[in-house]
């Protein structure tokens, strides 16, 4: 007698349902969605739902180009059963918050990073690719000299202007 495979925490918390009216594909896996909830969370899904594409009426839609667990993830953020995402997949995440137009996954992926002990650098990097002011401002919060910013100084040469004028200010508001 084989055991049946257990279901994991994507699967289950995407599971057919009466409230469930639409199935999104990604690699091989379904995840069964409510369009009303995900039209009302982003402007792609009302689009691909509600415009005058062929996936309009198709039972099962395929989504391309993206992680399975991520993608989970992602959705279960403005869905009745989130899913905690996994600190080192929150840039994947945000990414795909980003091409699915979803920005009420921004804002919890914003604050859940925010809540973690995620190496500063690496918050700042982040949040200086998603222009993720709460998280900037955090992670500046978390320096406390300016040898401590000097030390890093190489990587800050790569971000946004917004992002340095601000780095700028912390350093005109640090004692030597």
């Amino acid at each position: 007698m084989s055991a049946t495979p257990a279901v994991s925490i994507y699967e289950s918390t995407f599971a057919p349902t009466d409230k469930t009216d639409a199935i999104l594909v990604v690699e091989g896996k379904k995840l069964h969605v409510n369009k009303t909830l995900l039209s009302c969370h982003s402007d792609y899904f009302n689009s691909l739902f509600n415009g005058d594409f062929k996936e309009k009426s198709m039972t099962e839609i395929q989504i391309k180009d993206v992680d399975f667990e991520d993608f989970a993830t992602l959705l279960s953020l403005i869905h009745p059963k989130q899913i905690t995402p996994r600190e080192v997949r929150a840039a994947n995440i945000l990414g795909l918050a980003e091409r699915f137009l979803l920005p009420a996954a921004t804002n919890y992926m914003e604050l859940f990073l925010i809540s973690t002990n995620m190496r500063k650098m690496d918050k700042m990097r982040i949040a200086d690719k998603y222009r993720l002011n709460l998280l900037i401002k955090h992670a500046l919060s978390l320096y406390i000299s300016r040898t401590e910013i000097f030390s890093n100084s190489r990587e800050f040469t790569n971000f946004s202007e917004t992002t340095k004028a601000k780095l700028y200010e912390k350093l005109a508001d640090l004692k030597c």
